[in-house]
């Protein structure tokens, strides 16, 4: 039976109703148990990142590894990168807050979009974003990797978190006191974008969307090589973890579903995923 309270008389259909939420019974408790269980996980990380050992020694000739291992595929060209912009104190400054101000903030929003207009993905979504999360940081944990901005000052590699004059930059003590300063190896940064286009473009509609899709982690690694705070090798790390992550919990999700719905049908109970196939 179609309710036609559902769309307000004047509103012109396909337009404002569009947009406008329907809430159904039980969906209070479901926002109360997915804040609890983000709340959950936030302070599983924060107690990780810490207590992390700042395994300093340890670090560094990790990171010379990974410049051995560029300059083996000719891909150690950060110096080069960050050249081209350092000269600029409004793009430097630009790309320092981008890097501290996107991180946590883009991928709240995706993830709050997703439950509120697309709530069939989130759950997917939200899975693969924590399974990431907990995955980088044992990869922090076993290869703790400092970041090109820490290397010997040979490499011409500096921080731009701090001034020329020495004077440090407002970000900088937000990095430097943020936990873990050897997270380099994968890219969290480039990993969460990576996830937020893997997230949001299947199912946006307008086109200038899914640019912004592409765009975001595309951006999101530029910054992080031109700040010094990531190899190339992390960024790579960083957008196959998140991939590998999201196919994986997508068709673990499907396997469980059909396994679900196979089980409640030898049980006779309905299959709620395809009410109709209960009739």
């Amino acid at each position: 039976m179609i309710r036609t309270c559902d769309i307000h008389p004047r509103a012109r259909p396909g337009h404002a109703a569009r947009w406008r939420p329907h809430p159904h019974p039980g969906s209070w408790k479901r926002v109360v148990r997915e804040v609890v269980l983000i709340a959950t996980f936030a302070v599983i990380y924060e107690e990780i990142r810490d207590h992390m050992v700042q395994a300093g020694a340890a670090a560094a000739s990790h990171a010379l590894l990974i410049v051995s291992a560029e300059r083996d595929l000719g891909l150690f060209r950060e110096h080069a990168v960050q050249t081209a912009i350092i000269g600029n104190d409004t793009v430097t400054d630009a790309f320092n807050a981008y890097y501290g101000g996107t991180h946590f903030l883009i991928p709240a929003l995706v993830l709050g979009w997703l439950f509120l207009r697309h709530p069939a993905h989130y759950g997917r979504a939200r899975t693969s974003l924590e399974v990431i999360t907990g995955l980088a940081f044992i990869c922090f944990w076993l290869f703790p990797v400092a970041p090109p901005r820490l290397l010997p000052a040979r490499f011409g590699i500096v921080d731009t978190l701090v001034a020329p004059d020495g004077s440090g930059h407002f970000d900088s003590v937000l990095i430097s006191s943020a936990g873990d300063q050897y997270a380099s190896m994968p890219s969290v940064h480039v990993a969460w974008a990576v996830w937020c286009a893997l997230a949001v473009y299947p199912v946006a509609r307008h086109w200038a969307l899914r640019a912004l899709a592409v765009a975001y982690p595309l951006l999101t690694t530029l910054v992080v090589i031109a700040t010094g705070n990531h190899f190339f090798l992390d960024a790579i790390a960083g957008a196959l973890l998140a991939v590998a992550t999201w196919v994986v919990v997508t068709r673990t999700g499907a396997r469980l579903t059909v396994a679900l719905a196979t089980w409640r049908q030898q049980h006779g109970q309905p299959d709620l995923a395809h009410p109709e196939r209960a009739r």
